[in-house]
């Protein structure tokens, strides 16, 4: 498993896509992509709106690729927040009459086979898995 632990800042996204990129040497393209892009929005709503009024802290990125699959955990000290919780977007309708917010929770709820979230302690944990198809 390889883990990286950034400043929740936005400065840090493209460190974080340059792990995971490394971290996922040898596996497809598509299967990279998709995963960086729900990691990047996961971790763009912990540094916009997990720490409102106070210090951001750490957010901690581990990853794992297996044979079957590819496992992400993101942990972050922000506020609670179970964005499984979140309704999905309205995409029936025009994008300047929807509610601003959700897209991303459902770009992550999309791209990727599972997604799972805990409170452990003071600490959001949200697990996520890609699986692996036969050509990476």
């Amino acid at each position: 498993m390889a883990e990286l632990i950034v400043r929740a800042d936005l400065s840090a996204l493209e460190a974080i896509a340059d792990f995971l990129a490394e971290a996922l040497a040898g596996c497809s393209d598509k299967l990279v992509f998709a995963v960086q892009l729900a990691v990047d929005e996961a971790c763009s709503n912990t540094i916009l709106y997990g720490y409102p009024g106070r210090e951001p802290g750490t957010i901690t990125v581990a990853c794992t690729a297996a044979d079957d699959a590819v496992s992400v955990t993101i942990t972050d000290d922000g506020v609670a927040f179970d964005p499984l919780t979140a309704p999905p977007p309205l995409l029936d309708i025009p994008a300047e009459e929807r509610p601003i917010g959700g897209l991303g929770i459902h770009f992550i709820r999309t791209v990727m086979d599972s997604v799972a979230y805990a409170r452990e302690g003071e600490k959001n944990v949200l697990s996520m898995e890609k699986k692996r198809s036969a050509s990476g």
